[in-house]
């Protein structure tokens, strides 16, 4: 119902309650200070967990870029390919398959088919060391092997990997 004769006198609806202000028929809200006193402090851990996000975001991307410019220190080493086909038959094989085309026997299973590494194109368009990056750091669906595999088996694998291409 319009108050129309009180329209600009606040009045108290209770103990504890925010003042009211009856303007144009329409009662009007203001907020106690404990409640803007609540919305700034969410503003605040929303303004933080934002940055940090971005922040982590960055820093991965940082990280990415810098794996970009890596190269292997195992290129061309005949006992790297051997230890690097060790591993790829004992922990890649199941989803890459055997000539590593996204075939593996458990490919049927994953939400998404794993990455044909046959066709990968090589450095500079696909460096060594952004590989060896998405071996150790994983993807979408493909485990993170850095608690797992050393950096010299992350590096077998990435040259075995770039001899499945010839």
């Amino acid at each position: 119902m319009p108050c129309a004769d009180r329209s600009n006198q606040p009045s108290m609806a209770g103990a504890g309650s925010s003042l009211r202000w009856h303007a144009g028929g329409r009662p009007l809200v203001l907020r106690t200070p404990r409640t803007v006193m609540q919305r700034r402090i969410l503003v605040k851990v929303l303004a933080a967990t934002a940055f940090a996000a971005g922040a982590g975001f960055c820093f991965q991307q940082r990280a990415l870029l810098g794996a970009a410019f890596a190269s292997n220190p195992m290129a061309g080493d005949a006992s790297s390919l051997a230890r690097g086909a060790a591993i790829w038959s004992s922990r890649c094989e199941v989803c890459h398959g055997k000539e590593g085309r996204g075939d593996g026997p458990a490919a049927a299973g994953l939400p998404e088919r794993p990455d044909d590494l046959s066709r990968i194109a090589a450095p500079p368009v696909f460096p060594d060391g952004v590989l060896a990056y998405r071996i150790a750091h994983g993807g979408e669906v493909m485990p993170a092997w850095e608690r797992v595999l050393s950096e010299k088996e992350i590096w077998d694998l990435v040259g075995f990997i770039r001899a499945l291409r010839k």
